[in-house]
């Protein structure tokens, strides 16, 4: 049955989330091993028996979930603290809502891109200063992923703790490649390899309905590899008009018509759906959609697919998509900052973060046994090649902004019309930073 919820609530964590974890401190030590092998011992200067009554809001996994994998560990270690959940869709319970009602939660699982709008609203504390007095061991999680979280700060501020990562992958259809005798891809390939070109130009089969490859620019552009931003933070103006853009839409756009046989305008610009419901499409590139292909399988309705890594650019070698993923924050206007800095300190522990392994949350800690916890929890993955997705590097993400998910949406339309035959990569970028500069003062003038 939890596992029947965690698929329930997939459609929620796999957009920005799936294959993610988490990291932290105040975990169980892992067995065999002393506290100071595990790297997770608990902070003995900090009372977890004290009584407490927090709320958190949580737009980013469903009740289903956090009622299975979220609130027992806050029971477990802090039997005296009563966490009152905040359902952001129920009525009233909007972010302005909230601040206008004198309600602001005390603990916020929001996003790495959601991070600007509550700092723009003033909700977010630092949590350097109880990371320092209570001597919260921050070396455990990923470098990137907390470098990704101080670099939204102008100052370098600890805004949250990360507990997942949207990691990407190139999934392949196994029975596609069987049927025309193709060898199957291989991890550590680049976009300019000739091996991907070639693999490309044998699937491309249009009479057979049948597509090489396809991507999701949301995750290509949006995570791009070459750590380029959409926005200036500071000038508040489009920065899409460059040649590391033009380079990413110009690799996929040939890569997609390689070999002249197939049709431009089938081009979509998610491919998630041709992938897993269609199956005319024989590679896809995109985020991590395994729950869905898990409840495919559990429904008898499933295929034979497998992964590699992402291939990377030859300009960023051995480089993935960058961090993004949903962090654990603590309200500025909390009474009791410590109590909830120590709470989400637990939700990222190695512990926790094992067990989120399990159900596919990508794992923010460096330690093995965590790292080694992806998918052990659903057997259907046993054969998989999990592994791919360790394989790249995480940079850290670039400076996010309030304007990205406009600018995102502008960006992808305008590189699908370049893919699509519709006009060259050098109009597109240009009309995109026009519309992204537009849509910027229109939001600006709309306070």
């Amino acid at each position: 049955m939890r596992k029947q919820r965690f698929l329930k609530a997939s459609g929620l964590l796999a957009l920005a989330l799936l294959v993610m974890g988490a990291a932290g401190c105040g975990g169980k030590p892992e067995a065999g091993k002393t506290e100071g092998e595990a790297g997770k011992a608990s902070d003995t200067s900090f009372d977890y028996s004290q009584a407490a009554t927090l709320t958190m809001y949580n737009p980013t996994v469903s009740p289903d979930y956090y009622r299975d994998y979220v609130e027992p560990h806050i029971r477990k270690k802090f039997p005296n603290v009563k966490i009152e959940h905040i359902n952001p869709s129920d009525p009233g319970n909007g972010l302005d809502s909230l601040i206008a009602a004198k309600k602001i939660p005390d603990i916020y699982l929001t996003t790495t891109t959601g991070i600007p709008a509550l700092l723009e609203r003033g909700l977010l504390a630092d949590l350097e200063p109880v990371v320092k007095k209570h001597k919260i061991d921050l070396t455990v999680f990923e470098d990137p992923m907390l470098q990704s979280i101080r670099g939204i700060s102008d100052k370098g501020e600890l805004f949250g703790l990360p507990w997942t990562y949207g990691s990407t992958a190139l999934f392949y259809n196994k029975e596609i490649f069987d049927r025309y005798g193709v060898a199957y891809p291989k991890s550590g390939m680049t976009w300019d390899s000739p091996e991907l070109r070639d693999m490309v130009v044998k699937l491309n089969r249009p009479q057979d309905g049948i597509r090489g490859i396809m991507f999701n620019l949301g995750n290509m552009l949006g995570q791009n590899q070459l750590s380029l931003p959409f926005v200036d933070p500071k000038a508040e103006k489009a920065l899409v008009q460059t040649e590391g853009f033009k380079r990413i839409i110009d690799t996929f756009a040939a890569l997609y018509k390689a070999g002249g046989a197939v049709d431009p305008a089938d081009f979509d610009a998610s491919g998630q759906k041709a992938f897993i419901t269609k199956r005319n499409v024989a590679i896809w590139a995109g985020n991590a959609v395994y729950p869905n292909l898990i409840d495919l399988e559990k429904k008898g309705n499933g295929f034979n697919w497998d992964i590699v890594s992402l291939p990377t650019f030859k300009e960023a070698p051995g480089i993935g998509t960058q961090y993004f993923g949903a962090v654990w924050a603590v309200s500025s206007a909390n009474g009791n900052q410590e109590m909830a800095a120590h709470i989400i300190s637990v939700l990222t522990s190695a512990e926790v973060q094992i067990e989120g392994g399990g159900l596919l949350r990508f794992p923010t800690l460096k330690e093995p046994a965590v790292k080694d916890s992806l998918g052990k929890g659903e057997s259907f993955l046993q054969s998989k090649n999990m592994k791919a997705l360790q394989i790249n590097k995480i940079p850290a993400a670039t400076k996010p902004t309030k304007y990205d998910s406009a600018a995102s949406g502008i960006l992808v339309s305008k590189a699908a019309e370049v893919i699509r035959d519709q006009k060259d990569s050098n109009t597109a970028l240009r009309e995109a930073a026009e519309e992204i500069d537009k849509k910027i003062a229109e939001i600006i003038g709309a306070k």
